[in-house]
């Protein structure tokens, strides 16, 4: 937590609206985990009242997962049936 009052915001934004990707901005202000940087990212959407799409920041599993009829998560991989 403490990590997250030492980024700078303004950068932060400037980065995401230029569409750089998660991994690019992490190294640019040195941040050292996703949470991090979600947490940050978020407490800025949530400001300024804006979303941006960060590539990288959420991972391809979440994005193109498979749900079987009653709303369970099929891991890759795995028949749906089972």
């Amino acid at each position: 937590m403490e990590q997250q009052l030492n980024i700078n915001e303004k950068r932060l934004w400037e980065l995401a609206q230029q569409g750089k990707g998660a991994d690019a901005i992490m190294r640019e202000l040195n941040i050292a985990d996703m949470a991090t940087l979600k947490n940050a990212l978020h407490n800025l959407m949530k400001e300024k009242g804006e979303t941006v799409n960060v590539p990288g920041l959420i991972g391809e599993g979440a994005l193109h997962g498979e749900y079987t009829d009653n709303g369970k998560r099929v891991p890759p991989g795995m028949p749906k049936g089972e």
